[in-house]
């Protein structure tokens, strides 16, 4: 027969476990949480060599995920065109990662992403082996309070 200590040290451990983990599975944002949010893009890499940025092309490109699935494209602050997004993941294959994908409505693209610290990277899915690089922007509200004179 257990003794009364060890008869409620058992519940007592099981409960506190599922705390922890609880809390430690709330604290990492999800794929999809990372993606949300204003990125500034940084350049643009294919198979051929070439380096695409802002410098050589003389523009500034943005793109804004938002929580509710929308992607709005910016082009030296003018908006270019929005178009609605879920994400899904892919399998991978033996011994190969699976892969997260952004789907984007009323166009025929999908693309590969990740997110690494503050950088996205996009990657075409068909064709062409085609990377982008974005950095993350303050959203709107950090901008504000940034912008706002010292009290």
């Amino acid at each position: 027969m257990l003794s009364l200590p060890c008869r409620y040290a058992f519940p007592a451990l099981l409960a506190a476990s599922l705390f922890t983990s609880a809390c430690n599975r709330d604290s990492v944002p999800t794929m999809e949480q990372q993606l949300v949010g204003r990125w500034e893009w940084q350049q643009t890499s294919g198979s051929t060599n070439s380096v695409l940025t802002p410098a050589s092309t003389g523009h500034q490109l943005v793109v804004v995920f938002d929580r509710r699935g929308r992607a709005r494209f910016y082009q030296d602050g003018n908006l270019l065109s929005a178009a609605a997004f879920t994400v899904r993941h892919k399998r991978g294959g033996f011994r190969r990662p699976g892969r997260h994908i952004i789907q984007y409505r009323g166009y025929e693209g999908t693309q590969y992403y990740s997110v690494t610290g503050n950088i996205l990277y996009l990657e075409e899915t068909r064709g062409k082996a085609i990377r982008h690089s974005y950095v993350r922007l303050p959203s709107e509200t950090e901008l504000t309070t940034l912008n706002q004179p010292p009290k």
